[in-house]
């Protein structure tokens, strides 16, 4: 049988006989031919090793509470003062508020010159940044906004070091206070100062309006101007990894956010960052262009972004070989040969599913150890990402704080799972299952063979695809009174490399996400969270050896991303998993 039969069987619908096929030929020899393939010479993603089946992680990305390691936290050490750039020309202001597209195309744009063009999964769920927390809204944040902080990837600590602050120390156990930088112009000409964080922190905290994405940033409780370049930035409680949560946190113009609508907010973005959203017109894509008065010593090197949404991910490949894309993020291995390039990104990120515990059958343990005991996350790595997933047995990879090296992904065993089923009374249950295919690759073939080994084992369950905004919607639905799901599929990611970030929203009583409450969950991370160094480290492995237990969520595998590019793309990804588009060029 040759290749190209192989290949296309790989693609077709998975059923449980056709998965276990799949193992079989992988084994045989496709896994390495695709390996070979994805082995292509390419960009080399940051730490990237010779073999994509064995990304290396970041060296010391498990320290990230490095900004506040001192014994007392008063004495936090401030990181070295970055030079003050010499203020840039004011920005031309755009004739209407809401606007700044009518200013994103200057005569002079410096440097910058081309046109890149990026074709992903999706346009964004959201770009208002009170409530963006996807990779794809960030795509746009990260971009448009800046941030208090940054990580130095060219660093083996991936230190956190100065963006919009200078400098930084603790004031209290509960208060951080930032200098900023001076000279600093909004796109739409405001000044960035104290206001400008104040102003953000509030819209982020407003009791009558909180951000859905406020516990991405900790217990983040307020912000208060000192005076025109210092603000002291509040938490409810001991956080000090506060600076590491500011290298996602995007600071608008403040007389903007006061005075926009959230309408307005939803399809405009006005920041002070190194691109403009020049215009996003819903379903053809978001058009970006170069701020030619970036204050940033990493200026724009392109004069103008085009991020296109496309679901199917052959769709992506075939933009990407007709010319018609620069970059196609997630593309599928058995495309690997077809696309100029391929990049292979390591990441932080986790697949996996949440379990509805409170649900009449499910809030039986032995009915979720069933679950877990059912699927075989090794045959559907081999099978669906042949050298691009590893085991995983919490939501933290290798790499994050807390990351717990004792604990090993649950035991596939299916007679253990039957026997189970049996002792619960809940063979016949029906079960529905829930994914949101082109979320990440093979998303929907994973959600088919989930629901194909529960039913082997006595459920009569089936899957549900949604839309990413029916979807988000079905995921926030997490109270009695809400329409819960029963089983719903994502993937977590970890930008700020510490086991708080997944806790904070799937495991904490008031978590987003979570479903339900576990006070015992609750103070063993309390306990933790005010630490520091080895000893937050081994606090925060407490916790996820707790959650082991209780089966609330199960991680299928950890999964690294494959890209296609062009051959003139200059551009690798970061250990963080930030795509920053001043960090990419067209050669050639």
């Amino acid at each position: 049988m040759d290749d190209a039969i192989v290949r296309r069987r790989l693609v077709a619908t998975v059923t449980r006989r056709s998965f276990l096929r799949r193992a079989a030929i992988l084994s045989s020899g496709l896994g390495a031919t695709l390996l070979a393939a994805c082995s292509q010479p390419q960009t080399p993603a940051p730490a990237a090793p010779a073999k994509p089946a064995e990304p290396a992680k970041p060296t010391e990305a498990a320290k990230p509470a490095a900004p506040a390691a001192t014994t007392a936290p008063a004495a936090a050490a401030k990181p070295t003062e970055a030079p003050k750039p010499a203020a840039p020309a004011a920005a031309a202001k755009p004739t209407e508020a809401a606007k700044p597209a009518a200013q994103a195309a200057p005569a002079q744009a410096g440097a910058a010159a081309g046109q890149l063009i990026i074709v992903n999964e999706s346009e964004p769920d959201t770009i208002v940044p009170k409530n963006a927390s996807t990779n794809i809204s960030m795509f746009v944040l990260d971009n448009v906004y800046d941030h208090l902080t940054t990580r130095d990837v060219s660093t083996p600590e991936n230190k956190i070091v100065p963006q919009l602050a200078e400098s930084w120390s603790q004031v209290d156990p509960k208060t951080w206070r930032f200098k900023l930088r001076q000279g600093v112009k909004f796109h739409n000409g405001e000044a960035f100062n104290a206001d400008a964080v104040v102003t953000a922190v509030e819209d982020m905290v407003n009791p009558q309006a909180p951000g859905i994405a406020l516990s991405e940033y900790g217990s983040l409780a307020a912000a208060k101007k000192v005076d025109d370049f210092t603000v002291d930035v509040m938490t409810k409680d001991v956080d000090p990894i506060l600076p590491v949560r500011m290298v996602r946190f995007s600071i608008p113009a403040p007389n903007w956010l006061k005075t926009a609508n959230l309408e307005a907010t939803s399809t405009v973005a006005v920041g002070s960052g190194p691109y403009m959203l020049a215009e996003w017109q819903k379903g053809n894509g978001l058009t970006f262009k170069a701020n030619p008065d970036y204050w940033g010593p990493n200026k724009p090197k392109l004069a103008e972004i085009k991020l296109v949404g496309r679901r199917e991910q052959g769709v992506r490949s075939a933009m990407l070989q007709a010319n018609e894309a620069h970059l196609a993020f997630h593309i599928a291995l058995d495309q690997v040969n077809n696309v100029p390039r391929s990049i292979i990104e390591a990441t932080q990120e986790t697949v996996m599913f949440r379990l509805n515990h409170e649900h009449p059958v499910l809030k039986d343990i032995r009915v979720r150890q069933a679950i877990v005991s059912s699927i075989d996350t090794k045959g559907m790595m081999d099978a669906l990402f042949p050298g691009i997933a590893e085991p995983v047995s919490q939501l933290v990879r290798k790499g994050s704080v807390g990351w717990n090296p004792n604990l090993k992904p649950y035991a596939y065993d299916v007679a253990k799972a039957k026997q189970l089923m049996q002792e619960a009374g809940a063979v016949g249950t029906t079960i529905e299952y829930v994914d949101r295919p082109g979320s990440f690759p093979r998303a929907g073939e994973v959600g088919e063979i989930i629901v194909e080994s529960l039913n082997q084992i006595g459920f009569k369950a089936t899957v549900r695809h949604l839309e990413a905004a029916q979807w988000r919607e079905a995921f926030l639905a997490v109270k009695p009174d809400q329409p819960r799901t029963d089983l719903q599929q994502t993937s977590v990611s970890n930008p700020v490399l510490d086991s708080t970030r997944p806790l904070d929203v799937y495991y904490l009583c008031t978590g987003r996400y979570r479903i339900g409450c576990d006070e015992e969950v609750v103070k063993l991370y309390n306990e933790a969270a005010p630490l520091t160094g080895d000893a937050r480290d081994k606090a925060f492995q407490k916790v996820w050896e707790y959650g082991y237990d209780k089966i609330w969520y199960m991680p299928l595998f950890g999964l690294n991303w494959v890209h296609g590019a062009s051959a003139k793309l200059k551009w690798e990804p970061r250990v963080d998993g930030l795509v920053l588009f001043n960090e990419m060029n067209l050669e050639g």
